[in-house]
């Protein structure tokens, strides 16, 4: 008589599945504490924020300094002092950068600036927008912050508002008292 050998075939029962899918759930749950993907994503935003900032400072530097007449003239476009704009709510010329847009200098008319359109927060809503204002010879842009990591920024940037009060903005220009929760000359 010939015996033949039996063959088993085993898979994995119900209780090894469900040790590997808990083991699989506790890793990602640590992996996604450590990353923080809102947190990345307010850092990403936080960083348009400070560029978009820094070249709007730049350019309207330049715009001044190559005023004909007086560089007060363009910062209010011709307009009357003080002038307060904001990228929010968010309208059609808006973004122009003739200087009828929320920067009330003419960035588009210059020779040393290329500003096609202005840019405006990644969020642009009541909360994160951006806010511009020139009194004078004197002008400001402010931008609320909001990842943990660029929060500092906004009490360090040496202007009157700071990141410990509910208002802190970050703060640029030639005059960081313009825009102030107290209603002079700038209010917000």
């Amino acid at each position: 008589m010939i015996k033949t050998a039996r063959r088993t075939t085993r898979g994995f029962t119900l209780v090894e599945l469900l040790v590997v899918i808990a083991i699989v759930a506790i890793l990602a749950a640590v992996v996604v504490l450590i990353i923080n993907p809102l947190e990345l994503t307010r850092r990403g935003r936080d960083a348009a924020r400070l560029s978009d900032l820094s070249n709007l400072q730049n350019a309207i530097n330049v715009a001044v300094q190559e005023a004909t007449n007086s560089g007060s003239a363009i910062l209010c476009n011709g307009g009357t002092y003080p002038c307060t704009f904001k990228s929010s709510p968010l309208g059609a010329s808006t973004r122009l950068a003739d200087g009828t847009g929320w920067v009330s200098v003419n960035l588009g008319g210059q020779k040393s600036v290329s500003v096609p359109t202005l840019p405006v927060d990644p969020t642009n809503d009541t909360t994160f927008h951006y806010t511009y204002c020139a009194d004078n010879d004197a002008w400001e842009i402010n931008a609320v912050l909001e990842s943990d990591q660029q929060k500092p920024k906004m009490a360090a940037d040496g202007g009157d508002e700071n990141a410990t009060d509910t208002t802190g903005r970050y703060e640029v220009g030639s005059n960081l008292t313009l825009i102030n929760a107290s209603g002079t000359p700038c209010p917000f």
